[in-house]
């Protein structure tokens, strides 16, 4: 019962970890479990129709993080750009998208959480 537990505070810490990297550039995103639903997303901006679901895992294939990312994007609202933000032991932070690069290629994209959007840790609320 404790590994369940403690899995769970950490995959939660992990969505206050990515709302306040997120935050810096997307000042209206939000928890959905903070309003009172879930639905197989973690992360909402509605003002710029960003959805975004967050793994921590102790490993993810290519082939799972396709399946959340497929499941994210059938069950966001309409017209909103869908993100897997997942992390795995011992490895960068990674972000996931499907769309379209250019007019050649058209896909998943897997890139590290860094740069414009560096990964931050949320300040610590204990005193």
């Amino acid at each position: 019962m404790t590994s369940v537990r403690a899995a769970k505070n950490k995959g939660s810490g992990f969505e206050y970890d990515v709302l306040f990297s997120l935050q810096q550039y997307h000042k209206n995103m939000y928890l959905t479990s903070k309003q009172g639903f879930q639905q197989q997303i973690d992360l909402l901006d509605d003002k710029d129709k960003i959805a975004v679901e967050c793994k921590f895992h102790r490993s993810i294939s290519w082939n799972e993080a396709k399946k959340y990312l497929d499941k994210l994007i059938s069950k966001s609202p309409k017209d909103y750009r869908c993100f897997l933000v997942y992390k795995t032991n011992f490895q960068p932070v990674m972000l996931m998208r499907k769309g379209v690069m250019n007019s050649d290629y058209s896909g998943y994209y897997l890139i590290e959480f860094e740069g414009e959007y560096a990964f931050q840790k949320h300040p610590s609320t204990r005193l």
